[in-house]
């Protein structure tokens, strides 16, 4: 016999779980569900593999009011000033928190501290059952529910199907949603430095001839760094030796934190733009990188997501999931359509800020330094970037706002 519950998540990631700590308070029966195996660990600092995330400043009150912050804030670094600089050119951008009279600009996150507070939240959830490791080998739509199938016969019903398992996201494949595709042929190598100089909350974009390099405070004089390379590029980056790579980050980076100390592990991902083209199906929604998948040239992935969840939340909880008049199908509906738009705009904002600083057209190198220099003269542009830091959208969500769901 199945097992029903009200929404079934698939992916057990940063933005399944955090879909579900938002409907904590809810009297909704959740399945989080995941083809893994829970692993989780209390943190050493041997243990830790320096990736970072960026927390818009939207999403940081989001966490707040989902009573994750308090647990996070003690390894979170506030990104208070930007510096965007052009490798080989002049001009360079500027930008101050306190000008815009904002607390910061975002927070940086260990990755690591994120997953595990997470990970505490939902197991505390008297609403939320944890079923992994379960692989979803097939799906099936009704009208008043969605029955998930493993290859051992064990079946789930949920009246609402919630995808948050990722890029290569096996509920879309099944469903057969398409996508529109765009390969940067390019990674990101990701870890952290420590630097002899002091960052003072400052987060660096560095435009480099290999690719855009960002550096990010963290505790101490430690920064977070993501440099997107070509993908050949990045695979000898990440064979070089410790000194070896430090060298080649230095010469990229340049001198404005000293002399680099120790580097991290590094790791490396390839990058690409996806996006479905649904995002709604009878029943069932995509969220996060199974919806879109963006470049990380500006850190906004996550926050985009948690955007994602915020908007849904409201519209569940003013919704019955369970009515089979079709009411649910006409709210995911509008979630679609209430979406689009922020969706579109940081797709593009990404897109073109990652061409315009990877392009080897001369006129465009040779603009770019003027560009820079230009951008804090003109107060729209300097403030496009800005909200986008923030995180500010077309969204009202109250999570957004730092409000309780309901309020």
């Amino acid at each position: 016999m199945a097992s029903h519950y009200d929404i079934a998540v698939v992916g057990g990631g940063l933005v399944g779980s955090s879909l579900v700590c938002a409907l904590a308070s809810s009297s909704y029966r959740i399945a989080l569900i995941d083809s893994q195996p829970l692993v989780d660990i209390e943190l050493k600092a041997d243990q830790l593999d320096g990736r970072s995330i960026a927390l818009a400043l939207s999403s940081k009150k989001m966490l707040s009011a989902l009573g994750m912050w308090e647990k996070l804030q003690e390894h979170a670094t506030a990104i208070k000033k930007i510096h965007i600089s052009d490798q080989g050119h002049f001009g360079a951008t500027r930008l101050d928190s306190a000008r815009y009279e904002v607390e910061s600009f975002g927070y940086l996150v260990p990755a690591d501290h994120l997953i595990h507070t997470l990970n505490k939240q939902v197991d505390a959830l008297d609403n939320v059952t944890r079923i992994q490791p379960y692989e979803v080998s097939a799906i099936e739509n009704h009208s008043d529910h969605v029955t998930l199938k493993q290859k051992s016969g064990e079946e789930i019903q949920a009246s609402l199907l919630v995808a948050a398992d990722g890029a290569n996201s096996f509920i879309r494949k099944a469903l057969e949603i398409e996508v529109e595709e765009k390969q940067y042929q390019q990674s990101a190598i990701v870890g952290s430095v420590e630097c002899e100089g002091v960052h003072n909350n400052t987060a660096y974009e560095r435009f480099t001839e290999e690719g855009p390099l960002a550096l990010l405070p963290r505790e101490g004089n430690r920064c977070g760094f993501i440099w997107m390379n070509p993908t050949e590029a990045a695979e000898n980056h990440l064979a070089l030796s410790d000194q070896a790579f430090k060298d080649k980050l230095q010469q990229a980076f340049g001198f404005r934190l000293g002399h680099f100390q120790t580097v991290s592990k590094r790791f490396a991902y390839p990058l690409a733009l996806l996006m479905s083209e649904q995002r709604v199906q009878q029943r069932v929604v995509l969220i996060g990188n199974a919806a879109q998948t963006l470049h990380p040239i500006a850190g906004q992935g996550l926050n985009l997501a948690l955007r994602d969840i915020a908007e849904l939340v409201e519209l569940l909880n003013e919704n019955d999931l369970n009515s089979s008049d079709g009411n649910l199908d006409k709210m995911l509906m509008c979630y679609a359509r209430k979406r689009q738009p922020d969706i579109e705009k940081t797709i593009r904002f990404t897109d073109r800020l990652n061409f315009l600083f990877n392009a080897d057209y001369p006129v465009l190198k040779q603009s770019r330094g003027l560009g820079l220099a230009m951008l804090g003269a003109i107060p729209v542009l300097e403030e496009r970037i800005v909200k986008q830091n923030l995180g500010e959208s077309v969204s009202s969500a109250n999570l957004l706002r730092g409000n309780a769901v309901n309020s």
